[in-house]
């Protein structure tokens, strides 16, 4: 089930221009609602470049987003057609070779920003549980730790552009 769809306006230097904007599953009347209004607001899988995605491991949630609308109707191209031209930044490979190329824990670049404790992983269970504060706590915590690491980085390979004569 997706329970959150975030997402914000960024620069070209990653610094916000508009909130984050959260949108809550237990807000809408059904989960096909949150979607419906989330791919109509982004044309997500619609046009490439209208909406392009920044964060972490983005073919996963890209694909579980897909699998979800695909279930409701909400999509009908086929989802290698939209990854073949719908352009996105994935940090994933980025912190990988900073993890030493290793997969396992990947994120531990990012997570060092992050302020709560809360992981991912524990969303479905406070999910179920009604801990909806904790999981907007969770998301807006990941959403600053990722603009740090997306900075962090965009610095560091500023440095390896060749100087400009």
């Amino acid at each position: 089930m997706v329970v959150t769809i975030q997402y914000a306006r960024l620069t070209d230097d990653f610094e916000p221009v508009t909130d984050l904007e959260v949108l809550r599953v237990w807000e809408f009347k059904s989960e096909r609602e949150l979607i419906k209004s989330f791919l109509e607001y982004s044309k997500l899988f619609e046009e490439p470049f209208v909406f392009i995605p920044v964060g972490v491991n983005l073919i996963y949630d890209l694909s579980f987003i897909y699998t979800r609308a695909r279930r409701y109707k909400l999509v009908s191209k086929p989802f290698i057609d939209i990854l073949r031209s719908k352009p996105f930044i994935d940090l994933k490979p980025v912190l990988v070779i900073i993890n030493k190329g290793e997969f396992r824990e990947f994120t531990k670049f990012v997570d060092r920003y992050m302020q709560t404790g809360i992981r991912g992983s524990d969303v479905p269970m406070l999910y179920a549980k009604g801990d909806y504060d904790s999981i907007v706590k969770y998301i807006k915590d990941k959403y600053q730790a990722v603009l740090e690491g997306l900075k962090q980085i965009k610095e560091a390979l500023e440095k390896l552009k060749p100087q400009q004569t």
